[in-house]
């Protein structure tokens, strides 16, 4: 590579909306074509983060505070350890949930999709070189989630996906790149391959 520096990739979209399978199709679609390329997704696997998998799960009770706190101590990891060494190795980071989804999934009347994307604003955490957003109709993610058959997380419900949904379109920034999550996976990985020199 001519710098040193990687390219940041976020995948970002409500539960259902094939954000995981983008992810890794993409990770393996860069290391066919022999470009360094790594793969990560927030809540990372660190302590924090399994901390907030409990949460989700419904096992753990969390206050307002507490659960805001983890996704910001969990994210800082997810930063130093994982993202910022590999953008500085010049590597493809590509990123399954950023703190888009802390701002679309934990905003509430107390406090807002806006305000909580500020937060992470003002913690200078990087900004994505490339932000794609896979956008689905609640009702499609909602029947992909109940044939997936996984145990269901805390916000997996219609009308918090709802919710959701309409927050993600409040704080996507202007150069978001929203792609339509109802095209077959190798369209929409053709799309995103387009974007990404």
């Amino acid at each position: 590579m001519e710098n040193k520096k990687g390219v940041f990739i976020v995948i970002e979209g409500i539960d259902g909306s094939g954000k995981s399978t983008l992810s890794k199709n993409l990770y393996q679609a860069l290391q066919n074509k022999g470009m360094p390329s790594v793969l990560f997704s927030e809540p990372t696997t660190g302590q924090t983060g399994e901390h907030i998998r409990k949460f989700l799960k419904g096992e753990i009770s969390l206050s307002r505070e507490e659960i805001l706190e983890a996704f910001l101590k969990d994210r800082e990891y997810s930063v130093n350890n994982n993202i910022l060494p590999n953008l500085q190795k010049g590597s493809y980071v590509i990123l399954d949930r950023y703190f888009y989804s802390m701002a679309a999934y934990q905003a509430d009347s107390q406090m807002t999709s806006e305000k909580i994307l500020q937060m992470n604003l003002e913690r200078n955490y990087p900004i994505p070189d490339k932000l794609f957003f896979l956008d689905i109709p609640v009702k499609y993610a909602f029947t992909r989630i109940q044939t997936r058959g996984n145990t269901k997380e805390k916000f997996e419900s219609f009308s918090n996906l709802q919710i959701i949904s309409e927050n993600y379109k409040k704080i996507l920034p202007n150069f978001a790149i929203v792609l339509n999550a109802l095209w077959e996976p190798e369209k929409i990985l053709g799309k995103v391959l387009s974007h990404i020199k």
